[in-house]
């Protein structure tokens, strides 16, 4: 047997570990876990890139990082258009009500509402939802003013 020094986990088992530690709710481990990944995955291999892209976007989410995830969302759905559609940008949202960033997702549910007009009802439909769960009064303001309310 031949043990390689400093070789650690190649990025399909490091997609492994990322998944496991999001599903235990460890998400700060599976975000640093996927962008490490990340970092050792070649350009062609766009299946695991995604992937991994998608685990480090929810991770953020999860943890209620509004303005990076959105971030993130914005950029993936330029590189990934037939990947990141409007169910992505609803789940994102949810994530990051979950996580109680109202805030972020506001953020999210507004630009896949504006990046997918057919999909209208369902974005607002989770906003009311949203503003249903309790928001604070500039967020109701906001919705306002964007006429969602």
């Amino acid at each position: 047997m031949t043990v390689l020094i400093g070789c650690g986990p190649d990025p399909e088992q490091l997609k492994i570990e990322a998944l496991q530690a999001l599903s235990v709710g460890n998400f700060s481990q599976a975000r640093e876990i996927s962008t490490r990944a990340l970092e050792q995955v070649p350009e062609s291999e766009k299946r695991l890139s995604w992937s991994l892209e998608r685990i480090r976007l929810e991770a953020l989410a999860r943890e209620g990082q509004g303005a990076d995830a959105l971030e993130a969302l914005e950029r993936l759905a330029a590189e990934y258009p037939d990947q990141a559609g409007a169910s992505l940008y609803l789940a994102i949202a949810s994530y990051l009500q979950d996580a109680g960033d109202a805030s972020g997702a506001i953020d999210i549910l507004v630009a896949g509402d504006e990046r997918f007009p057919g999909e209208s009802a369902k974005f607002e439909a989770q906003i009311r939802e949203l503003q249903a769960g309790g928001l604070d009064p500039a967020e109701i303001e906001r919705l306002r003013s964007l006429g969602y309310l």
